[in-house]
């Protein structure tokens, strides 16, 4: 094994060893329903911001490596341009904190969710490439034996995931397109007290809703952990079919394409 790929395996280990402390300090952020980058958002969040780090240093260790066994063909070089984006995506997202739900859209949260939707698609795409292309050399047909299924199955949960996150975006307008039509007709409702039943501060919009047509809402993003009290859990999200697993899929989704990733610098 060379010292790049070492260092790939290195990496990924230490990604999963951040991942899991930054949920030990995070313990209400749910990682059912809760996107992960949230976690960079709440306490020591510094924590998981290294492991976006992690993250891309392991890929692109891994796309150091990959030339040396794989030669320059076009398929791999497709291949080692798009998991070089998923690494190079994945570690910038340290850089643009998401938007939290309850707070108003930024710049920064726009700019993480779109960077998350790059790397991801880009990373799914480019380790399935990458399978075919050691698939095809002789010296290392071995290793898509496995490498193949384990980044189809990522591609997979990828898509899942961006179902999971519509479905959470939708229930959420619904949410609060019903809770203005409330306070709209019901004086009761008024914060204000005015029978005209306007309320003095406008419900708040999580950023999910306002999310750009095209980009999965919350892709690194949950409910609000910013304070010390346990977030709360919408009952409809959790009780729709994927919605309020959306979390735990993008969980799988990254979590396949790190064994991939730790397999194949193992393999190579």
């Amino acid at each position: 094994m060379t010292a790049l790929a070492l260092a790939a395996v290195v990496f990924v280990l230490l990604w999963a060893v951040l991942v899991v402390v930054a949920h030990v300090f995070n313990p209400e952020q749910s990682p059912l329903s809760m996107g992960m980058s949230g976690l960079a958002r709440g306490r020591a969040p510094w924590i998981m911001k290294g492991s976006f780090v992690a993250r891309g240093l392991s890929a692109l260790c891994l796309v150091a490596v990959l030339p040396a066994a794989l030669g320059g063909g076009a398929l791999t070089l497709a291949g080692l341009v798009l998991f070089w984006v998923w690494g190079v995506g994945s570690a910038i997202l340290a850089l643009a904190d998401t938007d939290m739900p309850g707070g108003p859209p930024t710049r920064a949260g726009a700019a993480h969710a779109l960077i998350a939707l790059v790397a991801y698609v880009a990373g799914a795409a480019g380790a399935v490439v990458l399978s075919l292309a050691v698939r095809g050399e002789d010296a290392t047909a071995g290793v898509a034996r496995w490498a193949l299924p384990i980044a189809l199955a990522a591609a997979v949960a990828l898509v899942v995931q961006f179902v999971a996150f519509g479905s959470a975006a939708r229930e959420a307008r619904s949410a609060a397109a019903a809770a203005a039509g409330d306070r709209a007709v019901d004086p009761a409702a008024s914060p204000s007290g005015d029978p005209s039943g306007v309320p003095a501060i406008a419900p708040a919009v999580t950023p999910a809703a306002a999310s750009a047509a095209g980009v999965p809402p919350q892709l690194s993003g949950g409910e609000d952990a910013g304070g010390d009290k346990r977030a709360p859990l919408s009952a409809a999200s959790a009780s729709r079919g994927l919605a309020g697993y959306a979390g735990l899929l993008q969980r799988v989704f990254v979590g396949l394409l790190m064994l991939w990733t730790l397999l194949v610098a193992l393999g190579v």
